[in-house]
């Protein structure tokens, strides 16, 4: 399916950056040490989340985020989907084992490919996202476009407990620049991205690099306001992909004097836009859309999805049939459960959560 990809040109206009790191990372000669390290740097300084900027400084880095990367090559690709699947699934469960002591909150898929890098948004990219998909979340097997997958991370708290958080599950690729899914670009192919910012705070506090688990979900809500329409980096004419609202339901932030320019002084801080769900996995109009953003998503007559929710970040406690449960506060589990996923997948609709 990867080789069948249709593919962009050669010479395709990928970004300055992107070109640069695809140098090494795409050089079958350099060793995977090598491009993992190229990776990581592009990763630490053109992301625009700045959760996934966090995570190269590692866990012993002054933020403290940690972070497991599950290296796919070609060569894993050419030994067939059941060797890329086991490997993904031992990596999986290695980053488990590390995130149930607090020392990782995110695990990374990397499917370094040429033919993923130079692959074309289309529907054959579509299907390959959803192949992949299912050699990583096989308990969710077959998996369904326009869904959104939540991962399990397991947390063991001071007391004993043990528990599972919800994590998101992203897909970056190449073929995504200057596209309406420009802030998911990426050089080098195809990546995973899961990310649990409730686990994140939750492992700060545990291990005394925040004074409080306030303190710490203080900090993951404000890294997350800095996150939202940090995007259009790597080309200088894309806006970015995500925005904030504008306050009109009375909402107040805490005020921040030291904010970027992207954040409006009234912006609203449980709920923002974009022009593709943020949780969804295989979103298909972004990824099959292949048409080039010049200077705005309104010229392709891109979708904006303006109820994306920020309000989990939060100390409060949910019941287990909210929306936010198991995001803040983890899910209490048995022992054998440790690399269990419970959490049903739901369909993305373009409308305000009204079963809140």
């Amino acid at each position: 399916m990867i080789d069948q990809l249709p593919q962009l040109s050669p010479d395709a206009d990928l970004g300055e950056d992107i070109l640069q790191a695809n140098e090494t990372l795409l050089a079958p000669e350099v060793s995977e040490m090598d491009k993992r390290a190229v990776l990581y740097k592009w990763l630490g300084q053109k992301q625009p989340c700045l959760f996934g900027r966090l995570a190269m400084q590692g866990s012993d880095g002054p933020k403290g985020l940690g972070v497991d990367v599950c290296w796919i090559g070609e060569s894993d690709i050419d030994a067939g989907r059941d060797h890329v699947a086991a490997k993904i699934q031992r990596g999986r469960r290695t980053w488990k084992d590390r995130a149930e002591r607090g020392e990782s909150s995110g695990f990374l898929i990397m499917v370094n490919s040429r033919h993923l890098t130079y692959a074309r948004p289309g529907k054959e990219l579509v299907d390959a996202c959803v192949e992949l998909s299912n050699l990583y979340l096989v308990e969710h097997a077959p998996i369904e476009r326009d869904v959104i997958y939540t991962e399990a991370v397991p947390f063991r708290r001071p007391d004993g407990v043990l528990t599972l958080f919800k994590a998101g599950c992203n897909i970056f690729y190449s073929g995504a620049h200057r596209t309406v899914n420009h802030d998911r670009r990426l050089p080098g192919g195809l990546m995973f991205s899961m990310n649990s910012p409730g686990h994140y705070a939750n492992s700060l506090a545990k291990r005394g690099l925040q004074d409080s688990f306030e303190a710490a979900t203080d900090f993951v809500r404000e890294t997350a306001f800095r996150s939202i329409g940090n995007g259009g980096i790597g080309c200088p004419h894309v806006p970015s992909a995500s925005w904030h609202n504008e306050n009109t339901e009375g909402h107040h932030a805490a005020p921040e004097r030291k904010r970027p320019h992207y954040i409006p002084d009234n912006f609203d801080p449980t709920r923002y836009s974009a022009v593709y769900h943020t949780d969804v996995l295989v979103p298909t109009d972004v990824t099959s859309d292949s048409r080039t953003v010049h200077e705005s998503y309104e010229e392709v007559d891109a979708e904006v999805w303006p109820h994306l929710i920020l309000d989990y970040i939060s100390t409060e406690e949910f019941p287990p049939d909210h929306v936010n449960y198991g995001l803040f506060h983890g899910h209490p589990i048995e022992e054998c459960a440790r690399y269990h996923n419970p959490w049903p997948p739901r369909v993305a609709h373009n409308e305000e959560l009204f079963e809140y």
